[in-house]
């Protein structure tokens, strides 16, 4: 087991799609950061904070959901069609051990994207205009319970789209789905809540709903154990899934 994290941890540092997202993610947070302080200053107002821009963006963090989907198809599906896969298939590991390796390694790579685009806000914020204040809790708690939901939801996250790119097995495909899925799913709950009140319960009970409130400072400890609890509950589920279908998988 340990060989096989190894040897995915490889190819995903070595992956060209994802060094290019690393590069892409950094220089995006790099130039936001710095328009925002500009652009504030030149309007006569006080330049964004650290802590400012860190909170900013963890809203939503799309930076991080599209490189996932990004990285899903290139890491994972893409292994499909140019037979790496059925070769790992073949070298005598089991399927079970093969497909925790990979969503492990993965689920690293997305933890890795998702952190980029805040921390490089914020320290370049903090750099230029100093890390800021908060009215109701100290900074050093809020940065690591944020990093910590931060590292779970990215794992979270990252389990279902292993699971999508296992079902679909092209690369073209997965990047596609996955984009659309991840960026429409909030207003499908949206919309179905409106006539069906039991499913808006249950998108607040979803790693969709609960990633626009890591930001939230001092949260009560009901939402905080949601925010805890259930992107682990859906690493775990959507893992033990997308080892099922793996496994029943022809690899061709």
């Amino acid at each position: 087991m340990n060989n096989l994290i190894q040897s995915e941890w490889y190819k995903l540092r070595k992956d060209r799609s994802f060094r290019a997202l690393i590069l892409i993610i950094s220089a995006s947070a790099l130039f936001w950061s710095i328009f925002q302080h500009i652009d504030r200053t030149m309007d006569g107002e006080a330049p964004p904070t650290g802590i400012e821009m860190w909170m900013s963006a963890l809203l939503g963090n799309y930076i991080m959901i599209i490189g996932m989907c990004v990285l899903a198809g290139f890491f994972i599906s893409s292994e499909y069609t140019t037979g790496v896969m059925k070769g790992i298939a073949a070298s005598g590991n089991t399927r079970g051990r093969i497909i925790v390796a990979k969503q492990l390694v993965y689920a690293l790579g997305c933890i890795i994207l998702g952190l980029l685009f805040p921390l490089i806000n914020g320290i370049v914020a903090t750099m230029l205009s100093g890390v800021g204040e908060l009215p109701d809790e100290s900074i050093l708690l809020y940065f690591v319970r944020t990093v910590g939901l931060l590292v779970l939801f990215a794992a979270g996250f990252s389990s279902i789209a292993t699971l999508i790119a296992t079902f679909m097995a092209e690369g073209g495909k997965t990047i596609a789905f996955t984009m659309v899925f991840f960026l429409f799913i909030d207003m499908f709950f949206a919309v179905a809540g409106r006539y069906i009140p039991f499913i808006e319960t249950i998108y607040s009970y979803t790693v969709f709903k609960l990633l626009y409130d890591i930001g939230t400072v001092s949260p009560d400890g009901s939402l905080l154990l949601r925010m805890i609890l259930i992107p682990i509950i859906t690493f775990v589920c959507f893992g033990i899934m997308n080892a099922w279908v793996y496994q029943r998988k022809e690899i061709k």
